[in-house]
């Protein structure tokens, strides 16, 4: 057995054997022919799995970085934050931090985001931008953007709209243009199934218009500084080259599979752990109405003892997840995304259910 427990936690999630090999390709110089060949095929290849002719920029930090790219480059009246869990919660401390007049639009952990809720509170006129977590990694809440892009285009056409979709980008079907999103920012230890420490963001070309007219952006996230090197299909900064022949293998991966049978896949392997917790008499924490398609948060219900659980998995190379924060132990969640397929889920819900006899 491996010294390291193979991934079933939603983040980092399973990096598979060829990835990590691409990872070790040597170094190439980053103001080079070279890293221009490579950024170009990155970048076309995110537009197409994000269905956008946006600029794509390729970002060497945590994507919590992006929260606040999103908001210095486009708040200038008020932000409305919706917030459904720990990490939409997180995006709103972070533009209160920042000084800029924020309001939050709370609903319970496990929902997704109510429309006719946050109409409520854009028709007040306070707010010039929205941002919102697509898909809610502690709670498996994922929110519907139709639904959210049909009230912005009737109502509030002038809104700029920031989406993270740290844990759906790669994972779930996100049509960026014909939905309207102006900032889709994700990191790569998700569906993208890359090590930590790597971001991408898809930057709308009114987006930048309205950065234009912001100042005081600082340096390092003006959109600007990166849209200068984008054009040269360059970095602003020296990147981090490995994850950048990892993200490269991922696409090659990605284009094999077809974009169509990945969305498919993470869909019905959804289904299949939803159907296993059931089969289990076990409840889900999430919202019937807001179920994510990259991972499942099943509320214990049943009360399974999930730290003797985990203690067992891990004898057997396989790291669970417990729960999120206050929720841990009461309600656990089941990734299902990037670098895990039908036959890794499972196997891992197999061996899972043997554990149970054994408690």
């Amino acid at each position: 057995m491996s010294d390291f427990p193979k991934l079933f936690i939603p983040g980092p999630t399973h990096v598979s054997d060829d990835i990590l090999q691409s990872l070790s390709t040597p170094q190439i110089g980053h103001r080079t022919p070279e890293i221009s060949d490579l950024i170009d095929y990155l970048t076309k290849g995110i537009q197409e799995i994000l269905y956008t002719n946006n600029d794509v920029y390729l970002v060497s930090h945590a994507a919590t970085g992006l929260w606040e790219m999103g908001t210095k480059n486009s708040v200038k009246k008020g932000v409305l934050h919706a917030v459904n869990g720990a990490f939409s919660s997180k995006w709103a401390l972070s533009s209160e931090l920042s000084g800029f007049y924020t309001e939050r639009i709370d609903f319970n952990w496990g929902n997704g985001i109510d429309v006719k809720e946050l109409d409520k509170y854009l028709s007040t006129g306070k707010f010039d931008v929205f941002a919102m977590v697509h898909n809610e990694t502690s709670t498996g809440a994922m929110s519907d953007l139709n639904a959210i892009s049909d009230l912005l285009k009737e109502k509030y056409p002038d809104i700029i709209w920031l989406v993270d979709a740290v844990s759906s980008m790669a994972g779930v079907k996100i049509e960026v243009d014909s939905l309207g999103i102006d900032f889709l920012l994700s990191s790569t230890q998700k569906a993208w199934g890359l090590p930590a420490g790597f971001s991408i963001c898809s930057v709308s070309k009114r987006l930048i218009e309205v950065s234009s007219k912001i100042d005081n952006k600082g340096y390092f996230l003006d959109l600007h500084t990166y849209r200068k090197y984008y054009l040269k299909s360059q970095t602003p900064t020296t990147p981090s080259i490995p994850h950048m022949f990892g993200l490269k293998k991922m696409i090659e991966k990605i284009k094999f599979e077809g974009l169509e049978n990945r969305w498919k896949r993470h869909i019905e392997m959804a289904k299949y752990t939803r159907e296993w917790a059931f089969a289990h008499n076990q409840s889900l924490f999430t919202d019937k109405n807001a179920l994510s398609y990259t991972l499942t948060c099943i509320d214990n219900v049943q009360n399974w003892d999930i730290n003797k659980i985990n203690d067992i998995l891990l004898s057997k190379g396989l790291r669970m997840d417990r729960g999120y924060g206050k929720f841990k132990g009461k309600a656990f969640r089941i990734p299902h995304m990037g670098n895990i397929y039908m036959d890794d889920l499972k196997e891992y819900l197999k061996v899972f259910n043997e554990v149970l006899c054994q408690i």
